[in-house]
């Protein structure tokens, strides 16, 4: 990012005549804001637009706000942007600039509307060297180069909590509307809850801005600390006050192994809903090797399946390549695409949908490459994921084996109603909201052994534990016992023992009684490890703190699964 100093706007004003160079037309035109540098721009005149998939803006509101002096010829219809340290000059109406003397081409070409000139968002970056974003859905630009710097502005406002100067960050920098959602007593709160694991506080790494609509900045930040990342997310107004604030545990940063290769990948291409992902491939393979496709657990996830300080996709993928099998993890439709879907769209969402359907064509994806052994594909699901793996395969997957890690053939509903009431009797009889949560959550389990005699519309206009009644109406459809009962490849069924979301003692115990002694499954259950198959005993062990403290998949787990498709192959 280019850093310059703010001069003085020329006062000459930019006139021109409409009719001089071509004009735009006026009747495709989209309005969009304008941000620069964490600012929003007001336009006394000209607006910025949209037209054919093109952001124009009016170029001298915008460079006077990232330290250019502008001028105009009015004979030549020659632009000048100067600076200390670039000077650049173009005609109105064409697409060609010099910058310092040298000739840059930029498209599309610049135009004349309401008597101003107008050059593409693009220009910022193409010629002046500064970073631009745009997005569609909240018709907001922004330009950024100089005087927003998002690492120094997290940092002052991490350093501000750390120090436990909680009134001084709420005066500086909450809007009103967050000082009334966030008093300081609740920030103080929050921050001594999270200050003993995360020890002392490094720095900010990475910092990133964009717009969130018309007239609000987000700042995405990762900020180090010694024991733990925190990501930091912040919503800024157009006054450069905070509306928004959230710190949560992130997963550690690390780089791949030199014995692995990482590639990026598109599960689903062509369809509507196309997936990043990444494919981890042995670095020293020699011919086809065996793959695994990774399923996620419920919810929104990114295709580590981060989960607080925990990025177990990343663990099983790096540890698997470096054993000579080559993983496929990608990110899942409801974290890639969850906050475009209409309500609608939410209310009628299913596993087939969030996971199936994605799942299949990783699968399809992995057959086709030429360094895969298309006859030893297998799907690792955890949790959710691992409770969908069969009807997974039972619908296009056609695994060569499957490996089920804290899943459960037990319905989803049953086990949230287990986790909440592990919650409420964790709690102190004396609390008055014991009993309040426990009859809210009885009502809830009441609406979930209603939900298979709903309608269709009933259950999409119904909620049931925080989830569309639609989404449980059809996974019931689905009778995952007998999908599990009726598996004829070998399976892997894995558990930790001190996993408090799915129980070792019904859940792992009903898939060794629906497969019994069968040849082809095997079991093993692991002392000491959590949901996430991560060991842990420290403060908050046994609840969701203990996923806040960064953990690994053990070695023991990763050897294991290895070693099963090695024994498979």
């Amino acid at each position: 990012m280019m850093k310059m100093k703010r001069l003085a706007a020329s006062a000459a004003a930019l006139a021109l005549l409409a009719n001089a160079v071509p004009a735009a037309a006026a009747d495709s035109r989209s309005p969009v804001s304008m941000w620069v540098n964490g600012n929003a721009l007001t336009f006394a005149e000209a607006r910025p637009y949209e037209e054919a998939g093109n952001v124009l803006v009016p170029i001298r509101a915008a460079a006077e706000r990232i330290g250019f002096r502008v001028s105009f010829d009015a004979d030549t219809y020659e632009v000048g942007l100067s600076s200390p340290d670039v000077n650049v000059t173009f005609r109105a109406g064409t697409a060609a600039a010099t910058v310092n003397g040298r000739e840059t081409v930029f498209a599309p070409a610049s135009a004349v509307v309401q008597n101003r000139v107008f050059v593409p968002l693009s220009f910022f970056e193409t010629v002046l060297g500064f970073e631009t974003a745009y997005r569609d859905d909240v018709k907001a630009a922004e330009v950024r180069g100089g005087a927003l710097d998002p690492k120094a502005l997290v940092a002052d406002i991490v350093s501000l909590l750390v120090d436990g100067s909680y009134q001084q960050l709420s005066d500086e920098w909450f809007a009103d509307e967050l000082k009334a959602a966030v008093p300081v007593e609740a920030l103080a709160a929050g921050w001594d809850d999270a200050a003993p694991i995360a020890g002392a506080f490094l720095g900010v790494k990475s910092a990133q801005t964009a717009p969130l609509d018309a007239e609000t900045l987000g700042v995405e930040a990762v900020a180090a600390f010694d024991r733990m990342n925190f990501k930091v997310s912040l919503a800024i107004n157009g006054e450069r006050r905070l509306v928004g604030l959230l710190l949560q545990p992130a997963a550690t940063e690390a780089a791949a192994p030199a014995s692995v290769v990482e590639e990026e990948v598109v599960v689903g291409a062509g369809t509507a809903y196309e997936l990043g992902g990444t494919l981890t491939l042995p670095a020293a393979a020699e011919g086809p090797v065996p793959a695994v496709v990774l399923v996620q657990g419920s919810g929104p996830s990114d295709r580590n399946e981060t989960a607080g300080a925990y990025a177990p996709f990343r663990d099983l993928a790096w540890g698997l390549a470096q054993q000579g099998i080559a993983v496929l993890r990608y990110d899942k439709r409801t974290y890639a695409y969850g906050d475009k879907f209409t309500p609608e769209e939410a209310a009628a969402i299913t596993v087939a949908e969030e996971s199936v359907d994605d799942a299949v064509a990783a699968a399809e994806l992995l057959k086709r490459d030429g360094r895969i052994d298309a006859s030893q594909v297998y799907v690792i699901g955890h949790s959710q994921g691992g409770m969908l793996a069969p009807r997974i395969d039972a619908e296009g997957g056609d695994f060569a084996g499957l490996v089920l890690l804290a899943g459960s053939p037990r319905t989803l509903w049953e086990l949230i109603y287990d986790q909440n009431m592990a919650f409420i009797e964790a709690m102190d009889d004396a609390d008055p909201a014991k009993q309040a949560n426990l009859n809210s959550i009885e009502a809830e389990y009441k609406k979930a052994q209603s939900v298979a005699a709903m309608t269709d519309d009933e259950a999409k206009n119904r909620s049931v534990f925080g989830f569309p009644a639609y989404y449980f109406k059809e996974m019931d459809a689905f009778d995952l016992p007998a999908y599990v009962e009726e598996l004829k490849k070998p399976v892997l069924v894995l558990q930790g023992e001190d996993d408090f979301q799915v129980y070792a003692e019904k859940d792992f115990a009903m898939y060794k009684e629906i497969f019994g002694e069968r040849d082809g499954v095997t079991y093993k259950l692991y002392p000491g490890l959590n949901h996430f198959f991560v060991d842990y005993d420290g403060p908050g062990a046994g609840t969701l703190g203990e996923y806040n403290v960064p953990g690994a998949v053990s070695q023991d787990v990763i050897d294991d699964i290895a070693a099963w498709i090695s024994k498979q192959s």
